[in-house]
């Protein structure tokens, strides 16, 4: 039934191509995209976004910069949490961390510019 409707499509609404040229030509499209650097980047992105935490800890590091143990304070959880959700965010390059002290300060990149600015 599937490949009725396919074929139905192609010949209903795509009518300047053939059900084998269409899946060709979309077919090598999806190749080209999954193979860009761009769009590893955006899984990255879309991966570290996905969990609720991970949003909510973006948001809290681009209103201010925080160490893992007064993250997990305000959210109510584990450091060793925390620091698997920071380790996400920080593959995706959404974060980094800098060393003061004792404690890793983590903020977003958008602070970048301001943190070089101040060293």
């Amino acid at each position: 039934m599937r490949e009725d409707r396919f074929k139905n499509y192609i010949k209903d609404i795509e009518t300047s191509i053939s059900c084998d040229q269409f899946l060709e030509e979309n077919q090598k499209l999806v190749e080209k995209i999954q193979k860009k650097e761009e769009f590893k980047r955006e899984l990255l992105i879309h991966k570290a976004l996905s969990k609720r935490k991970r949003l909510i800890i973006l948001k809290l590091l681009k209103n201010r910069p925080m160490c893992t143990c007064a993250l997990a304070k305000v959210l109510g959880t584990s450091d060793g949490t925390i620091t698997h959700h920071l380790n996400i965010l920080k593959d995706a390059d959404l974060i980094f961390g800098y060393k003061k002290g004792y404690y890793t300060i983590y903020q977003t990149k958008e602070n970048l510019q301001k943190y070089l600015e101040a060293i």
